[in-house]
């Protein structure tokens, strides 16, 4: 799995530079940005934008059709949670799955099911780390796999498959 390391820099507001507790949580999301290039790359410019920086949002990894991009240290807590310094924020990896119009949103799926596997056996925690950004704070996230029947137990089966290849 080749991951593309592109921090957000030290001293954006953005990037809180406090110590991550574990992880214990690994929290799923949509990007909620349907629009044509919003793939992992263009995310990664993003985070480092003054627009996120002044929003404060940050996570650990976008992942599109082709690329995983990480953008915090995984021993870094990011802002996504919505939960502020909750076990959201505080205790969990974030994920955020692109659903850009012009990629393959299945692909993408994918990918991060190979993520989350990888990460799971990383840190050694079970399949029941793994929350949708809902969990914390009752936003409608990850949206898509939430909408789709089916959806959220699918991506927890194709997390299981993974991790069984591994």
């Amino acid at each position: 799995m080749n991951i593309i390391t592109d921090f957000i820099p030290a001293n954006q507001p953005n990037r809180p530079g406090t110590k991550l507790i574990g992880p214990r949580f690994i929290t799923m999301h949509d990007t909620d940005n349907p629009s044509p290039g919003a793939n992992a790359l263009g995310h990664a410019s993003y985070l480092k934008s003054s627009e996120a920086a002044e929003r404060f949002v940050s996570w650990h990894f976008t992942v599109d059709d082709t690329n995983i991009v990480q953008h915090l240290p995984l021993d870094e807590a990011g802002w996504h949670a919505g939960d502020e310094d909750g076990p959201g924020n505080s205790s969990s990896i974030g994920i955020e799955i692109c659903e850009n119009t012009d990629g393959d949103r299945s692909k993408a799926e994918k990918r991060a099911a190979e993520l989350v596997a990888r990460l799971l056996e990383q840190f050694g925690l079970g399949i029941d780390a793994v929350v949708q950004h809902n969990h914390w704070s009752g936003k409608n996230c990850p949206h898509i796999l939430r909408e789709r029947s089916g959806g959220w137990d699918e991506f927890i089966d194709a997390v299981r498959h993974c991790r069984q290849e591994a």
